[in-house]
């Protein structure tokens, strides 16, 4: 599994000893083409780590994105409790390595410097996020203008 870590740009800043502490809290989950990962409006439980396949992301029932090997979803779940806000669906077979919230508070109290590394790296994703997005934005405008 560790190799498949390493794949994963969140992860990318944690060193490879670290990569294998934090493995023994992943749960390792097969999907078919097709089966639901999560709905809009299902509590936000588990990080989900990409390992093979592609996994689709869809706003009602249309999608918006497609994820694969070396991509997260629902990073976001382990530092702040809320919904899905969007659905979550195998395009094809797919591997993946879960982080539930249960597991990651057991990584805050085994290995609080490791938690809180991938705590930081959560959130460096996702203001990077934001930011391409603000950029996004302003060319847009800045475009019909």
């Amino acid at each position: 599994m560790s190799e498949s870590l390493d794949r994963h740009p969140l992860l990318s800043e944690l060193t490879a000893g670290d990569r294998r502490v934090l493995e023994e809290y992943l749960a390792p989950r097969e999907v078919e083409t097709g089966s639901t990962l999560f709905r809009a409006t299902d509590e936000a439980e588990e990080l989900l780590l990409v390992s093979d396949g592609v996994v689709s992301i869809r706003s009602e029932g249309q999608p918006i994105a497609e994820l694969g090997p070396g991509e997260a979803l629902g990073a976001l779940c382990l530092v702040s409790a809320g919904l899905r806000m969007c659905d979550a669906v195998a395009a094809t077979p797919s591997s993946l390595l879960c982080l539930s919230r249960e597991s990651y508070a057991r990584l805050r109290l085994d290995q609080p410097a490791l938690a809180l590394q991938l705590e930081e790296a959560i959130l460096r994703s996702f203001a990077s996020l934001v930011r391409s997005v603000l950029v996004d934005a302003r060319s847009s405008s800045a475009a019909i203008s």
